[in-house]
Order: structure tokens, then sequence, then C-alpha cells
């Protein structure tokens, strides 16, 4: 294969470029973006099925647009002239089929019309009409700020119209009124996940790549280097992007921390085997310098590759629709990553390398050498220190808590943010619980056992403002506003529950627990559901992240299993975990220490970190394997010469995994800026454990397998 890189450089520099360029063609035409974070969920729970259920009999609720309307006072003659026609040309526009506002809340006393609606209340000054309603009904206050100053207004789209071209026609009604118009709900937020995605990946990936590229060049003191190393990350995006368009996977919030992975990952390797080249090329012609340090250091990134594609393959045991494209999409962009720096490393250093243009001698980290030699005749006390370490981790590991915010995935600084956190300060909430309730009559319509039922169920959860429930006209029960209250076929009703979009999965469980013990108290609770969007997904995403828990150690034992495999030695491989699972178990540990939970984002960082970590481990592994060709076996002397040769590519490559994550923070998603600190917290962890505390363990060894 090399030789044939070789012999025809152009033919294969020319077709790597057309498929490169094709894939990135695809990509633009074809890539989906997907912003539900809920695709993480695998729905095994009963949140879950409520949850499925209640969309299916109240045509899907989460769907709805949520507006915040704002003005300095609603109640104005001109501002509530103004909110009447908003909600007037909604109702009217392209792809609703209705508006659920302050409009809409039915009369406290019980009147067939909605409270603002009564025809003796018209002649009262519209600011003493709302203040008289706010005093008189709950349900006006979950809409409606005390103050006046905004209200909240829920679009009911209409789901067989494209989405861009209802957006669109929203738009067109929003530009038209004089009051200040945000979206502030759950579609808002999944638009501003997408949004994000976009600006990440045209931000984050390039950004990378100058970053680490910036950081080869200062180490290895040459552009060439630079642009060695900088080429394999593009085609393999490039290939890995095309694959994702052509496969129909979509870049969602948790695909999103692939591209940093590879960009890093295809810059690493390729600096292992540029090092090799180099040492080489010290003896050896061009020609045979490419090829005998490709022979020589291919097997050890092969081998690495593949313990991060384990890594990734370890989410499929979770089951969930997005971790089974990132399980499929991980390992296939390794692959193609592999093959981007196995084609191109040998070409460009043809074109690029010879004796006369290497330039400096690149740093060689000799004090970092010297500080991991010293301690090899210390070998016990390390020995010691990291077995300690690692029994302790262990045992700390169990404080960890699992945990989930949506806004974890929603950009910092936004618009939407701020817009938030005033809608929390005037109002409940932009979110809402709805408690289920069954029907008392299973025949069709509301009966008057159904709002007897109702009636109970409001004064449990509302108090005694809205218990009264009027006799409803059969007629609008096939309206889009009136199945978010009666259903689809009339069995159950839903009352809504004020929520915040930005609270955490404990403060939505904590809400939902308050109000089915409202509801336990009113001897209602077997009739009774509470469910919502959010709170399946406090449910079920933590759920998530205990089976990533799992797929970790699924992870760790198929890594050993292949390393005891490909290194022919069951010690070896039990030895390279512990140096392995310190870096993990230590960043567990900073995350309880700091109060923070364990999240998705989290899990899975953990999980391919110490996909990564294992990389380290195999090339000093692989330069033993050398060493131990002038010395027999594994000594003081092997490790020592292993040591002089893997440190400067080592803590080179473990700087360039530094620096490519270390990006992340730069993000506009905290989740990704979150993947990227504990990878790169790991990977420093990672390059400790296996320079001063591996090699003495692999002295310890020999005592279990003679020379191993």
């Amino acid at each position: 294969m090399i030789g044939f890189l070789l012999r025809r450089p152009g033919l294969v520099a020319l077709l790597t470029l057309v498929v490169t360029l094709a894939g990135f063609v695809l990509t633009g035409m074809s890539l989906k973006l997907d912003g539900d974070v809920a695709r993480a969920i695998k729905g095994r729970s009963e949140a879950y099925t409520a949850f499925i259920a209640f969309e299916a009999q109240f045509a899907a609720p989460s769907k709805d647009e949520v507006l915040l309307v704002q003005s300095t006072d609603l109640g104005a003659e001109e501002n509530f002239a103004a909110l009447e026609d908003l909600i007037i040309d909604l109702q009217l526009s392209d792809g609703v089929l209705g508006v659920l506002s302050v409009f809409s809340v039915p009369d406290p006393e019980g009147g067939a019309l909605s409270y603002l609606a009564r025809t003796d209340l018209q002649d009262v000054p519209p600011g003493k009409r709302l203040d008289d309603f706010l005093t008189q009904s709950h349900l006006a206050r979950q809409v409606m700020a005390a103050d006046r100053s905004a209200t909240i207004l829920s679009v009911i789209p209409d789901l067989d119209m494209p989405v861009a071209d209802r957006l669109a026609a929203l738009d067109a009604v929003v530009q038209e009124t004089a009051l200040t118009v945000t979206p502030v709900g759950l579609s808002a937020l999944q638009r501003q996940i997408t949004d994000a995605l976009i600006s990440d990946q045209l931000f984050l990936a390039p950004m990378s790549i100058v970053i680490c590229l910036g950081l080869a060049f200062l180490i290895f003191r040459s552009w060439r280097a630079a642009l060695i190393c900088g080429i394999p990350p593009v085609l393999g995006l490039g290939w890995t992007f095309g694959f994702m368009a052509l496969t129909g996977i979509a870049m969602d919030p948790l695909m999103s921390i692939v591209p940093t992975v590879l960009i890093v990952l295809a810059i690493a390797d390729t600096v292992h085997v540029y090092h090799a080249i180099l040492r080489q090329l010290e003896t050896q012609p061009l020609k045979t310098a490419i090829a005998v340090g490709m022979a020589e250091t291919m097997p050890a990134v092969v081998l690495a590759s593949a313990t991060t594609a384990v890594a990734f393959l370890s989410l499929f045991f979770v089951g969930s629709p997005t971790l089974q494209g990132l399980a499929i999409v991980g390992p296939v962009g390794l692959a193609l990553t592999l093959i981007a720096v196995l084609i191109s490393v040998p070409l460009s250093s043809l074109f690029l390398l010879n004796k006369g243009a290497l330039g400096r001698e690149p740093v060689g980290f000799v004090s970092v050498i010297r500080l991991a030699v010293g301690l090899l005749p210390r070998w016990r006390w390390a020995t010691g220190l990291a077995l300690i370490t690692l029994a302790a981790l262990l045992f700390v590991q169990r404080n960890t808590v699992p945990g989930f915010n949506l806004l974890d995935h929603v950009p910092r600084g936004s618009e939407f943010r701020q817009t938030l956190a005033a809608l929390d300060a005037a109002l409940p909430g932009s979110d809402q619980l709805y408690v289920v309730v069954d029907a008392a009559d299973p025949a069709p319509g509301v009966s008057r056992a159904d709002r007897d039922r109702l009636r109970d169920v409001s004064a449990a959860i509302y108090g005694a403002s809205q218990t009264a429930w009027p006799e409803v006209d059969p007629a609008v029960l096939d309206t889009a506003v009136a199945q978010r209250v009666f259903g689809i076929d009339g069995a159950q009703f839903a009352l809504p529950v004020p929520a915040r979009l930005s609270d955490d999965w404990r403060d939505t469980l904590a809400r939902a627990d308050e109000v089915e013990g409202l509801l336990a108290a009113a001897a209602v609770g077997d009739v009774t559901t509470v469910t919502s969007y959010s709170l399946m997904a406090s449910v079920e995403l933590p759920l998530v992240v205990k089976e990533l828990r799992l797929s970790f150690y699924i992870a760790v034992g198929l890594v050993t299993v292949l390393a005891a495999v490909l290194m022919r030695s069951v010690v070896l491989a039990l030895l390279s975990l512990v140096p392995n699972l310190i870096p993990i178990l230590g960043v567990e540990l900073w995350l309880i220490v700091s109060g923070l939970p364990m999240t998705i984002t989290g899990a899975i960082a953990l999980t391919i970190a110490f996909g990564i970590a294992v990389d380290d481990t195999i090339h000093l592994l692989n330069r033993l394997r050398v060493a131990r060709t002038d010395h027999g076996e594994i000594n003081i002397h092997s490790l020592t010469d292993a040591l002089s040769a893997t440190v400067p590519p080592v803590v080179t490559t473990s700087l360039i995994l530094l620096a490519g994550f270390s990006m992340t923070i730069f993000s506009q998603m905290p989740s990704v800026a979150v993947f990227g600190q504990l990878v790169a917290s790991a990977m420093l962890l990672a390059l400790i454990a296996d320079l001063f505390l591996f090699p003495s363990l692999l002295l310890w060894g020999r005592k279990f397998h003679g020379s191993l």
C-alpha cells in the first residue's frame, strides 16, 4: 500500500482531493440538523409512555410555538388593542390552527364565554378588566404578569405545513405589531440548539485545526510539519460529513462532539508517524524513511483508533436513537480518518520533506524524559501510589449523581436565555406540566360528571379561584384550541400547571411531586397523571446516564480484551487499565467535589476519553516492543529507551489533544464546552499516569508473568 502511494503520488493525491471535495459538497446539500435533545431517550419509563400517550391525545402540545409578548402596560388602551389585533392576525395566519392566550382563559364564575369576552365588561377599561381578571383567576396569572407588562401566547401550528413556511408566516405577523414579541418555548429552544450546531461547526472545527497546527508548528519548528499534520483532519472530516449526509444521520447536540474528536486524533496520529519518519531520515533516504516510519508506527495508530472506536461502539448498548447514531458515526469517522492518515502522510511527506528542508530539531522534552526515567528505580513506590489511587477513586465513584438540564444545550449569553430570564421574573414560566384527567363519563363530549371531576381537580391544583366548569358546546370540541383541553376523543382532559423551561431535572421532578401531592390530598390522584416533555426528559435522561455508565464499563472490558489479544499478554492488558482508569475516575472525583451532576454529555465524554487515553499507553508499549529487541525483556534499560523515544511524540500529541479539546470552551453550547473540558482534563491526567506511573507498573508486573 505504502509502496503504491510512493510510486503514484500524483494520481492518489488527485483522487483524494476529488473525494474530499465531493464529501463537503454533499454535506452542504444534504446534512440534516436536529436540535431535539430528547432523541437521546430510549423510552422505557412510565414517564415516557405517559408523555407519548399525552401527545397523541392532545395533538402534540410540545410542538406549539410559545411567544412572549411584552409592553410597558398591556392594559393601556392602545396596547390592549394591539394585543387583540396580534392574536386575530395570528389566528388568520397560514400554518396556525389556533392561539391560546389570556383571551382563552375561561370565566372563573363559570360563564360560557371567556372572562375577557364577556359582553357586560366591554365598557370597562382594559386595565381594570385585566386587574380584576388577574385577581379572580389563577389561570390568568399563569399567562399574564401581575404588572401587565408581559403575557404568553401559545400558537398551535399546522404540523402538515413545512416548518420554514409556517415560521415565515408567523414572523410576518410578528413584524407588523408594535408590541415586543419573542419566541420562548420548547420549539424555539430546539431551533436555538440547531443554530448553535451550525455556528459551532463553522467556527470550532476550523479553529481547532488552526490551534492544533499552530502548536505543531511551535513544537516541530517547521511549517512543513504543520501542513503535513493539517491535511488528515480536513480529509477525515470531509469524508465523515459526507457519510452522514449519505446515510441521513443527523447532526444533533450529542453528535456535535465527533468533529472535534476526529480533528485532534487525526493530528495526534500524524504526529506519531511524523516523529518516526524524522528519526528514520537521520540515516535513511526519504522514501525508505517514510516506509519504515509508517511501518513502525501504524500498528500502534491502528490499535489506538480501534480502542477509541470501541468506546464509541459501546454506546450501542444504551439503545437510544441518537446514541446509536453516535456509535455508528464515531467508528466510521475514525476509520476514515485513519485512512486519511495512511494516504496523506506519505504523500505530503514525499512532496514536502527532504534533508535540506527539515528545519530545526523538534522540541525534545528532555526534562520530562529525565523525570520519567528518574522514577524507574523507585518503581515500588510509584506502583503503590498508582494502585492506592485507583482503589480510592473506585470507592469514591459510587457518589456520582446523574442529572440533566435543557439549558445545557442552549447558547450561552444568547437573546433566548435573556428573554427566558425576563419571563421567569415576570411569570410562572414558559413551560407547562399537564395534569391529564380521565373522563368520568365514557360517552363522547363533556358530561356533568366530567365537569364535576374537572372542578375537583381544578380546585386541587389551582385553589378556589378556578373551580367552576360551564357546559361545553359540542360544536367547538373539534377545534385545535379545544383539543388542547378536552382531547381528541374526549376520553381525557388536560389542565396546565406552569413550570420553568430553565429548571433542571431536580426542580422539575420536585414540581411534579408537589402537584401529585395536591392531587392525592384531594383524592383524585388515581384518575390523574402528571406529564410533560420536560418531566419525561427529567426522568428518562438520567436513566440514560446510568446506562452510559454501564457502556463505559463495557468499553473498559472490550478494550482490555482487544489489548490482551493484540499485545498477546493478559498481564499487560490488565496493567494498562490502571493508568487509563485513573484519569477518568479522577475527573469523576472533580465532578463529585464540585457538586456537579453527571450529564449525558459528561458520561459520553468520559467513555470516549477512556478510549483516547489508551492511545498513549499503546504507543509506549509499541515503542517498548521495539526496545526489547535490544534488551530481551522489560527492565529499566528497555523502559529508558522506550521513554526516550516515546516522550516527545506522546507529550506533543497530549498538548495537541489539550489544545484541541480546550477550544470547545468557545462553543456556543455549554454541553460541548463541558465535553471538551472533561476530555482535556482526562488527557492531562492520562499523560501523567502513562509517563510516571505505568513504567513502574510494568516493572512490578514482571513478578506475575516473568519478563512479560
